[in-house]
C-alpha cells in the first residue's frame, strides 16, 4: 500500500485560521516529502511563498526553506505551511500573457516589473559574491555554521 501524508496549511491572505488549518494529500511518508512536492501538488491555483511551522528549543517560528529538494520540517508530527499568495496567477501564466498581451514599446504590467525585481533581489542570495571579501561576510559565515540542517 502506497503511503499518504496529509499537508495542512493557511493562507494568511484569505483569513485562515492556524487552529483550524486546510488540508491536502501527497502519496509520500512524510519524511520524504519535499518543498518540490508540496509546491507542485498544492491545491490552490497561484504563486505562493510557502514557511513551514517549525519549533525550535527557545521559540516557534515560520521556516523558509533553501532550495525544492529541501525536507520538510515537521511541527508536532505533522506538516504545517502559512501559503502566502504573492500572485492569484501562476508564473507561467503571467509570463505567457505578458508575452501575448505586451506590444513592442508598451511598459509591463505592474505584476510582472514587481515578479522580476522579486527574482532580481532573490539571485542575490542565492548566488554569493566570490570577489568580496568583507568582515560582514565573514561574520555572516560564522552565523551559518549555527543554523540547523535539514
Amino acid at each position: 500500500m502506497k503511503s499518504f501524508t496529509l499537508i495542512y496549511y493557511i493562507v494568511p491572505q484569505d483569513n485562515d485560521d492556524v487552529e483550524i488549518p486546510n488540508a491536502f494529500g501527497i502519496g509520500k511518508p512524510i519524511d520524504q516529502v519535499t518543498l518540490k512536492d508540496v509546491k507542485s501538488s498544492f491545491p490552490l491555483q497561484g504563486e505562493y511563498i510557502f514557511r513551514f511551522r517549525y519549533k525550535t528549543s527557545h521559540n516557534t517560528v515560520w521556516l523558509d526553506l533553501p532550495t525544492d529538494t529541501s525536507q520538510i520540517p515537521l511541527f508536532n508530527n505533522r506538516i504545517l505551511i502559512k501559503a502566502t499568495r504573492i500572485s492569484w496567477e501562476t508564473q507561467n501564466n503571467q509570463s505567457q500573457s505578458a508575452q501575448v498581451s505586451q506590444q513592442p514599446n508598451a511598459p509591463a504590467p505592474q505584476h510582472i516589473q514587481n515578479q522580476t525585481v522579486n527574482q532580481q533581489a532573490f539571485a542575490q542570495f542565492q548566488q554569493p559574491q566570490q570577489n568580496q571579501q568583507q568582515p560582514q561576510q565573514q561574520q555572516s559565515s560564522s552565523q551559518n555554521q549555527n543554523l540547523i540542517d535539514f
